[in-house]
């Protein structure tokens, strides 16, 4: 798992660094989205948030739903996700005033849960994701609504 903690490192900076307009030395692998690699056994997708300042609470209500959701599925595959989803929180905002989060979901159904949490709500809890989607995109920074997807193999 530290292997897993050096990445969430490195990510988090290049996320603040693009944030701000620097530029940090870091590896290729880690600045370019997963748009094109799929996932094996040990595999997980972070996901990058950047949270509006004052909405942090909307933000982790929608979390919690969907975490409760998933540990509440009937299908296996989400009770294991739920088992080891994790969800951090930059301990300062970025320049300007965002936090960043980051959601650490197990890729056990392969590319499907690539999106993050408006795939999760939209498989977990059909009836409540128009209203759950609009929380969520109402406390996210605009110009990046949707997060940025990283596959990340934690594997030592």
């Amino acid at each position: 798992m530290t292997a897993g903690l050096v990445w969430l490192c490195a990510l988090g900076l290049s996320a603040q660094a693009s944030a701000t307009g620097t530029s940090p030395a870091t590896p290729a692998a880690v600045q370019a989205p997963a748009a094109a690699a799929t996932s094996t056994a040990g595999d997980v997708w972070l996901v990058i948030y950047s949270v509006l300042p004052g909405r942090t609470a909307e933000f982790e209500a929608v979390a919690r739903q969907v975490r409760e959701a998933m540990t509440r599925s009937p299908q296996e595959v989400r009770q294991a996700q739920a088992r080891d989803l994790r969800i951090h929180r930059s301990a300062l905002p970025n320049v300007d005033g965002k936090v960043m989060y980051f959601l650490q979901i197990p890729a056990l159904t392969g590319d499907a849960d690539r999106s993050g949490f408006d795939v999760l709500i939209d498989a977990l809890l059909p009836a409540q994701a128009t209203a759950l989607k609009l929380q969520l995109t109402g406390s996210l920074d605009p110009t990046n609504p949707s997060g940025n997807t990283y596959l990340v193999n934690l594997r030592d």
